[in-house]
């Protein structure tokens, strides 16, 4: 039996054969050409001459086994999008045609190319020569059939698009004269899939995601049941994380539930990998883990689960930049709708979680190594009472913290002495915790700017000051000042608007607002009466021990 059919065509010999007509299968993913692409097909093929020919790639396909009335049904497995994109540039044609007046033109081109004919209580009846998926196909019809198209999908940008480019009803001889493709009749699923996994190697680019799902389609496509019930699991997977880069999410699942670091590049292989010898039950298993898990994974990145504690802290864990952390959300936040784990834990959990990083940024440790850490402490929960994960996790992060210098003692050195990037939102999460803000408290991290103490720029009034209260000369100053000027000595929070030449006053003006501030950390500095490079270290050196106890690994 042949594995494969392939043959090249012109697109008007496949179009116009009377008894075929084409399907989207429901795992495909919607239409999604964009104007660079449609850009691409109209430059291409505006300039070609009548002998020319531009091969627009492979069309694979599987018959349906539905055989109604003279027409075989095909399931479009590869190549939906450029199909697509064609009829509907034929179907813009046709209507330029009858618009002026052209109506044999338009009639043909409808019973030619756009539709076929069955027929169905001795009446012939018009079908389409391709239908889309579920979101796509009501208004891809009314494009083939010349309804009218008001509204904003995609489908009808793609047609006024080309029915803005089409001022020659004569292109339509050239798409469907000068464009070949290899029309691939695989004969079924599982050729077609191993026939998507080839295209891929040689070239195709294809995302993680795309090759995850024909592999697992793949090694159920000879159980319909299986078969069906996996193509839904995955596609409410992905239409849950479609925002969210599905990719990022999928390789969070795995670094959660699977042994050894999994990199975006290498994401596919992995899988594979780890899932080639498991049976049917296993991939349907498998895939419906998929989906409930991308429930828990958008409720993580949206800080929408049911309780309002848990969202606040993931609000905050997010002002920290803690992706990598998801890993290990992902791996407890199942067992908190399950009732297995208390929320408090959670939440003692995620202020650790933001301890751990806080101290692991402030101490410049490399974020490559994170994912590891957090496949690690995944790995050792699995045996573990979903009861004990918070004394497991402590007892993992306190190890991490000693043994990768970020303990006491060196954070507080790194605090006071490092210079932080003024606006990034960690910097001002970081001065808005040290103001000691209540429980009930919500950060809104839009209004809030970071304010250098000492200004960014010296004013001659500045260097008067700062000459004459340290005894330095101007060069001895503007060194002095380029080093201190981004320590957390000489940085704090104010709200509102503030603009520069405020910035730039003196300090003794500057405290009669800072006096106003509802930041208790920028209230504070009215209790200086200077503000020198003395000031800042003294600051730096208080605020390092509060940031210390502020963020420490629970006891």
């Amino acid at each position: 039996m042949k594995f494969i059919e392939a043959k090249e065509v012109k697109l008007q010999e496949m179009l116009s054969n009377a008894q075929e007509a084409y399907k989207v299968p429901i795992y495909q993913r919607p239409y999604a050409w964009g104007k660079d692409q449609w850009e691409d097909l109209f430059e291409d093929l505006k300039g070609l001459k009548s002998d020319d020919m531009h091969f627009l790639g492979s069309i694979v396909v599987v018959p349906e086994g539905e055989h109604r009335f003279g027409i075989n049904y095909f399931q479009v497995v590869d190549g939906q999008q450029r199909l697509a994109t064609v009829l509907i540039w034929l179907s813009a044609i046709r209507d330029v045609a009858q618009e002026k007046g052209n109506t044999e033109l338009a009639t043909y081109l409808t019973e030619t190319f756009l539709f076929a004919k069955e027929w169905e209580s001795g009446r012939q009846k018009k079908v389409p020569k391709l239908q889309l998926g579920e979101l796509d196909n009501d208004a891809f019809q009314r494009v083939l059939e010349g309804k009218s198209k008001e509204g904003n999908h995609l489908i009808y940008e793609c047609y006024k698009y080309f029915k803005n480019k089409t001022d020659e009803e004569s292109m339509w001889q050239i798409i469907l004269n000068n464009i070949s493709i290899v029309h691939i009749n695989a004969f079924n699923h599982f050729n077609a899939f191993r026939l998507f996994e080839t295209l891929n190697d040689r070239g195709l680019e294809l995302s993680a995601a795309d090759l995850i799902k024909n592999f697992l389609l793949m090694k159920v496509s000879k159980d319909e049941e299986a078969l069906n019930d996996v193509i839904n699991q995955w596609n409410e997977m992905y239409d849950k994380v479609r925002d969210r880069e599905p990719v990022k999410f999928i390789r969070r699942y795995f670094l959660a539930n699977y042994k050894g670091k999994i990199s975006e590049s290498r994401l596919y292989e992995e899988v594979r990998e780890k899932l080639e010898g498991e049976d049917t039950e296993k991939i349907r298993n498998f895939t419906r883990a998929l989906n409930e898990n991308a429930t828990i994974y958008k409720k993580i990145l949206e800080c929408s689960f049911s309780s309002e504690k848990i969202n606040k802290k993931l609000r905050e864990l997010h002002l920290v930049e803690v992706a990598p952390s998801f890993t290990l959300l992902l791996k407890i936040m199942p067992c908190l709708t399950n009732d297995e784990i208390s929320e408090r834990d959670i939440l003692d959990i995620m202020d650790m979680i933001e301890s751990f990083h806080i101290r692991w940024g402030v101490c410049g440790q490399s974020t490559s190594t994170l994912d590891q850490i957090y496949n690690d402490i995944c790995m050792s929960l699995n045996n573990i009472k979903p009861q004990d994960f918070k004394v497991t996790i402590k007892d993992i992060l306190q190890k991490v913290i000693s043994k990768n210098n970020v303990d006491d003692n060196p954070f507080k050195e790194n605090f006071k002495s490092r210079p932080f990037k003024p606006d990034e939102t960690r910097t001002k999460y970081i001065l808005w915790k040290l103001s000691k803000p209540t429980g009930e408290t919500t950060i809104n991290i839009k209004q809030i700017q970071t304010e250098h103490v000492m200004p960014q720029k010296l004013s001659n009034k500045w260097l008067d000051y700062l000459k004459e209260k340290t005894s330095k000369n101007e060069d001895e100053v503007k060194a002095l000042h380029k080093e201190n000027l981004n320590k957390i000595g000489n940085l704090t929070i104010i709200k509102g608007e503030w603009n520069i030449s405020m910035s730039n006053r003196l300090f003794v003006e500057k405290k009669e607002d800072y006096k106003k501030s509802e930041f208790q950390i920028t209230k504070e500095l009215c209790n200086y009466a200077d503000w020198t490079f003395e000031e800042i270290e003294k600051r730096a050196e208080r605020l390092a021990e509060e940031a210390c106890k502020i963020w420490k690994i629970a006891d």
